[in-house]
């Protein structure tokens, strides 16, 4: 390490999130680690030769934010996709007209693809299917998928691309809409995989759009993420040559994800591979595996059907002895396990799956986790607490999607969705993220989020479940290291560690909750580089 810093921050509001949640006016960087943080002497007197000091004004300095659940190669794409969250776009025939233009600008035969729509808020109150598409781009495949990822509408022009027809059944984990014996085109949860496959990037777009997404990350402070799916598989070899030329700025934790038995990262069980794998800068995370729909679809695996469905308990991917023993596998051969569940009922299947896989092969420091963590009332909150598991939720839901939790699932569940306080309360390291792109991926957003919990219509989901700006600038730093075991490295400003860390362009603390979500990011520093500067 630096003897002396190379760049100085004096007269600020400097959050260390160290155990203490110290305060301090200064902050010494050299060597790409944190020398010292402290009072304005103390660090000034750090100073080496051409050393850079940053008068902060009065503003805080944070560590970098780290996103604890995202899909970057997704978030990239979505981001020269048709936009269905963008204003006047909230109709069919609004998207349609989009499709219209796009394929008069692009070449026949190639994909339009489009990203956010929700059929809830569209003015027909249904989803797009292949009639819509098919009138407006005969000669090009369509793809738009939903807002939460989960479902995906398609033209005709794609189902042939992905070899489904009227009569390709609905797969174990999926269905498509049918009208009369007709695929409509409307596909959930698994039925999606082999238009995901007939739709797959090319090389370079996956390059193009992991640097798309790695710009917006550091614009709004953040250093490091979790993705938790995409990256591994054909987006990992363009992934790991930015890496390694530097052009991705970001640190990254990348999930093998899985979602059938068919699945080629299947194939890493028995080679031996394990979470780990890397450096600082690009790691192998978790063995993911899907086990449930999406809160909003609403495709969630529920205990009791929902509000708005009598019929309807959701989608569930697995019994519970294929679960048990695929989390099994991965568990014995040393990866950590994360399985996405949101519903009561994935999240109690994924438990008994943990539980299970602990109690036949048991090992020190898990830290498994469950990826969203949705509705969990005391019973599995007890449990999850109990079995050590880390929650990694996504508080931004509750602006975007949470008057549909209160419609589709009613107060009382909506009232438990991702209860971050009562784990935090007894003790669990609840991790921030926020699943770009099915939200924001500004961690600022998830962090207003979590001391608000409100909904778009100004409802709120689970008052006693709001928490405290420090505790929320936790979730977003501290415990989202602590899940992929980096805490020793990064997640505080103490010394020792990456100079990892964020300039915000006011203190956090004086700003009006409300918005913190337009709080402006003026300075990123990665490893002691800066990477953005406003």
């Amino acid at each position: 390490m630096s003897e002396h810093a190379d760049l100085i921050f004096v007269g600020g509001r400097v959050h260390t999130v160290n155990a203490a949640n110290d305060i301090v006016p200064a902050l010494a960087v050299g060597g790409g680690r944190i020398l010292a943080a402290g009072s304005d002497a103390d660090v000034r007197a750090l100073a080496g030769p051409g050393a850079r000091v940053v008068g902060l004004r009065g503003r805080s300095l944070l560590p970098g934010f780290v996103d604890g659940h995202c899909h970057l190669a997704s978030l990239g794409m979505a981001m020269t996709s048709i936009d269905c969250k963008a204003d006047g776009m909230q109709s069919i025939r609004a998207l349609q007209e989009a499709v219209r233009r796009r394929a008069a600008s692009q070449p026949p035969g190639t994909w339009i693809r489009g990203r956010g729509y929700d059929q809830s808020r569209l003015a027909e109150q249904r989803h797009p299917n292949r009639l819509d598409w098919d009138v407006v781009a005969p000669a090009h495949p369509v793809i738009f998928t939903r807002t939460c990822g989960h479902i995906a509408s398609v033209n005709g022009r794609a189902l042939a691309l992905a070899g489904i027809s009227d009569a390709t059944p609905d797969p174990p984990g999926g269905r498509y809409d049918r009208e009369g014996g007709r695929n409509l085109g409307v596909a959930y949860e698994t039925a999606q995989t082999p238009l995901q496959v007939a739709a797959l990037p090319s090389r370079d777009e996956f390059r193009d759009a992991l640097l798309r997404a790695d710009h917006a990350y550091v614009a709004a402070g953040g250093t490091s993420v979790h993705d938790a799916g995409g990256l591994v598989g054909p987006a990992f070899g363009p992934g790991q040559e930015l890496a390694a030329a530097g052009r991705l700025r970001i640190r990254i934790y990348a999930f093998a994800t899985v979602n059938s038995r068919q699945h080629p990262l299947i194939g890493l069980l028995g080679t031996g591979v394990h979470t780990g794998l890397g450096d600082d800068r690009l790691r192998l995370g978790a063995f993911k595996v899907m086990t449930d729909g999406s809160s909003s679809g609403p495709t969630a695996a529920t205990r009791e059907p929902y509000t708005s469905n009598c019929h309807d308990c959701g989608i569930l991917y697995w019994s519970q002895d294929d679960l048990d023993d695929l989390v099994g596998q991965a568990h014995r051969q040393g990866f950590q396990c994360t399985v996405h569940a949101v519903g009561d009922r994935a999240i109690e299947q994924t438990l008994n799956a943990m539980a299970r896989a602990q109690r036949e092969h048991p090992r020190d420091g898990l830290r498994h986790r469950i990826e969203h963590c949705g509705i969990c009332p005391p019973d599995l909150r007890e449990r999850v607490t109990r079995q050590g598991i880390l929650p990694v939720m996504q508080p931004a839901f509750f602006w975007e999607f949470g008057d549909g939790y209160i419609a589709n699932y009613g107060q009382h569940r909506a009232d438990t969705m991702f209860p971050a306080r009562s784990l935090l309360a007894a003790g669990v390291p609840v991790v921030g993220s926020s699943d770009a792109p099915v939200t924001h991926w500004a961690p600022l957003f998830g962090i207003e989020q979590a001391l608000t919990r409100a909904t778009m219509a100004g409802q709120v989901c689970g008052a006693d479940e709001r928490v405290d700006l420090t505790t929320a600038i936790r979730m977003h730093t501290i415990h989202g290291a602590f899940a992929s075991f980096e805490e020793r490295r990064k997640g505080s400003l103490e010394p020792g560690k990456l100079a990892d860390c964020v300039v915000l362009g006011d203190d956090i603390a004086r700003v009006p909750v409300k918005d913190l979500r337009h709080l402006p990011v003026a300075m990123t520093i990665v490893g002691g580089q800066v990477v953005h500067e406003a």
